[in-house]
């Protein structure tokens, strides 16, 4: 219970703070009346949880049906193991990522543990816009500032388990979660890179 409610006070004091735009205010508190208002499984899902918990209470499908199956715009979340990984600064184990590419062994993915959880809102809330109720494309969202260090390409062969769905009316309370992985480096210093790259 000490870690939904740290996790509901971080929302409130993002919603209180006066150094964060209306667009992010909403999105905050949004969250964190939606996180305040489930019930049973789904709040403890969405309110107490880090990247083994998250994964092992989730529905999972296998590799071979999401690289069959994938469709533009879904989120997704599994564990990865990079091949190149030796000559990573660092790289995120744990990946969530909205699909926006892919061909025979590889996809591309907006991976939103790159960046802190007041611009993954912001960044969520203009992919959003940007794409309307139409299909995503790279042409559509590539001019968003946020959006540069997130784009990762992965490969189907080096997702290490089976892959989480998460569905379409979940997504915007996916992004905040404290799922992320990094290995070889802290999410401050990951957070911190990746806000220099869009200033």
């Amino acid at each position: 219970m000490a870690v939904q409610e740290s996790l509901l006070d971080k929302i409130s004091d993002t919603i209180r703070s006066g150094k964060i735009g209306q667009e992010v205010k909403r999105s905050a508190r949004w969250f964190h009346d939606k996180v305040r208002g489930l019930k049973g499984e789904l709040r403890n899902k969405f309110s107490s949880t880090n990247a083994a918990k998250f994964y092992r209470e989730s529905e999972k499908i296998n590799p071979l049906v999401f690289k069959k199956r994938v469709s533009l715009g879904d989120l997704f979340c599994y564990y990865y193991n990079p091949k190149y990984r030796q000559v990573l600064p660092y790289y995120d184990m744990f990946p969530m990522i909205m699909l926006i590419g892919v061909d025979k062994d590889t996809f591309l993915g907006i991976n939103f543990h790159y960046l802190a959880p007041k611009f993954r809102a912001i960044l969520l809330d203009r992919v959003t816009a940007k794409v309307g109720g139409g299909l995503i494309n790279w042409k559509k969202i590539s001019k968003i500032r946020e959006i540069a260090p997130t784009v990762k390409r992965y490969r189907f062969d080096h997702i290490m388990k089976k892959v989480v769905p998460i569905e379409k009316n979940e997504q915007e309370i996916a992004i905040f979660l404290p799922t992320e992985k990094f290995k070889k480096a802290g999410k401050a210093q990951v957070w911190s890179d990746s806000k220099r790259k869009f200033g």
